[in-house]
């Protein structure tokens, strides 16, 4: 029968066609743990560049606050020249001291500050340079998936085009039916009968039926999992016959 033919072909080329999908979905995979890494590292990196510039605007302050309280002692010092009363002149060296120890507790914070900027501007040097080795590694090789997953395609194209052929010889309702019946029967949607049995489900079928596919005269389909049958002579019954 010539529809059985056809849609013996069309399911080779589906199940190929299958195969290709299959394979084509795993690529991903495979550079998925390099993308995890890519991504922690990703991460590490934003966060320490985050906490480096935080450091750096503190630094900043700092040394603007420093810088400012030096100014205001230098004016204070020359103010002093001008003071006429010992009282006046005893207060303004009391206030001058004391701006004086307050920058030097700054300039202690200042210093505490600056070990930690370097120590985090070294960590952020040395993340940066892992960050480049892993995403260069990362990009190397979604270039290669990138490849792959292009090459899957042609070939999958050409097994579509192929199949839009072979299907073309059988009529659109028997097509949408061989689809669906492909898509739940895990890719098998036409198995021979032998010996009275469907070999797609191992269930027996009637006399009947099996009666009729051996007529292959029209298109019949397993009582049980609905996958289409052709009639198949099992060895002891082609010797009988």
């Amino acid at each position: 029968m010539e529809q059985v033919r056809i849609l013996i072909d069309l399911q080779e080329v589906m199940s190929q066609a299958r195969r290709l999908e299959e394979e084509k979905r795993k690529i991903p995979l495979e550079v998925s743990d390099l993308k995890s890494l890519f991504e922690e590292r990703e991460a590490r990196y934003l966060a320490t560049e985050q906490e480096f510039e935080v450091l750096r605007q503190q630094r900043r302050e700092k040394e603007r606050e420093i810088e400012e309280e030096r100014d205001k002692v230098e004016r204070a010092k020359a103010k002093l020249m001008s003071i006429k009363t010992n009282k006046e002149y005893y207060a303004m060296l009391k206030e001058i001291e004391g701006t004086r120890r307050s920058n030097t507790a700054r300039e202690e914070e200042l210093l505490a500050l600056l070990v930690r900027y370097e120590e985090t501007e070294k960590r952020l040097a040395e993340q940066k340079a892992d960050l480049d080795e892993v995403s260069a590694r990362y990009r190397e090789r979604m270039v290669e998936v990138e490849a792959r997953m292009g090459s899957f395609d042609g070939d999958i194209g050409k097994f579509l085009a192929r199949k839009r052929q072979v299907s073309s010889g059988l009529e659109p309702g028997l097509v949408r039916r061989f689809e669906m019946i492909f898509e739940r029967r895990d890719g098998i949607a036409i198995v021979p009968a032998r010996n009275s049995s469907c070999t797609g489900c191992h269930m027996h079928i009637s006399p009947q039926l099996y009666n009729l596919l051996q007529r292959e005269d029209r298109v019949h389909t397993c009582p049980n999992c609905n996958r289409i049958l052709y009639y198949e002579a099992a060895g002891n019954e082609a010797a009988g016959g």
